[in-house]
């Protein structure tokens, strides 16, 4: 691989495998949808996307923009409303450090990936922030100091000269996406090694979906965090590490899918980071 296109390739293929894998407890899969987003609006994003991963390929700056576009392709190929804002937030960062290295080994990768954020500024703070609405992004927790519904704060972020980093250093003290964001990727590569270790002894779909539940089970998510609680967001945690300590087994994980449905418990963050992880792997050589 040594192109913009087979970079946007992978990136793509990871979205859609990641969407695809079952069961994900909790998570729109090939067989649940949810009320207003389904199945079929990931698989219109994860294309409509494509040329936005390949620009990323192209270049080592603009991230704020990139994602912006991202989220406006998105939004204008499907009717489910945000399918991609965290995963895009992880993947164009990702896809300009796979650009810019040659031989796609993870510590380089990971290095690269790691000096982009920190290289962010004011714009990239604005388009970011700029996005949160286009994306119809459920917001149920605000950076205290900037409120991402609120026009004042892009006026604000101007006069304090606040990059994105900056922006999401704040929102990294309860936001996973941009924990990982600012503390150099590290649960996406280790996610990604475990997800090629995984396919050596798994078919693909069972690597993505154990994966994803040793994550879970890493990591308070931060979807059942802000929209549930603490105490939901653990036992989640709980129940996740029962069953990857338990040898994965399929109704144990069909049972735990059903009742995260039924509750309308949904750990977003985990399955961006599952499919930022999938693309780290793919690059890597991991193959369907």
């Amino acid at each position: 691989m040594d192109n913009e296109d087979d970079i946007a390739r992978s990136a793509q293929l990871a979205l859609l495998l990641e969407v695809s894998a079952y069961p994900k407890p909790g998570n729109i899969d090939r067989t649940h949808d949810f009320v207003d987003t389904n199945y079929t609006h990931f698989l219109a994003s994860s294309v409509a996307v494509y040329p936005v991963l390949r620009a990323a390929a192209a270049r080592e700056n603009g991230v704020g923009e990139l994602v912006r576009t991202g989220v406006a392709e998105s939004m204008a190929w499907q009717r489910g409303g945000n399918t991609h804002f965290g995963a895009l937030l992880l993947l164009v960062p990702l896809a300009m450090s796979a650009g810019a290295c040659k031989g796609y080994k993870p510590a380089e990768l990971k290095q690269k990936a790691d000096e982009i954020m920190r290289n962010t500024n004011v714009e990239d703070a604005i388009s970011v922030y700029k996005a949160f609405p286009k994306a119809k992004v459920k917001v149920r927790s605000e950076v205290p100091e900037f409120d991402v519904m609120d026009e004042a704060s892009l006026t604000e972020i101007r006069e304090k000269e606040l990059s994105l980093y900056d922006i999401l250093t704040i929102s990294a003290a309860y936001d996973l996406i941009s924990r990982e964001l600012v503390a150099g990727f590290d649960k996406t590569f280790r996610s990604a090694a475990r997800l090629k270790e995984s396919a050596e002894a798994n078919a693909i779909n069972e690597a993505i979906t154990h994966t994803y539940l040793w994550l879970l089970s890493e990591e308070e998510d931060t979807f059942v965090k802000l929209g549930f609680g603490t105490g939901k967001s653990r036992y989640v945690m709980a129940r996740a590490k029962a069953i990857v300590d338990g040898g994965y087994k399929l109704k144990e994980i069909e049972a735990f899918d059903e009742d995260l449905i039924k509750a309308g418990i949904n750990p977003g963050s985990t399955a961006d980071i599952i499919a930022a992880a999938l693309f780290i792997a793919i690059l890597g050589g991991l193959r369907v």
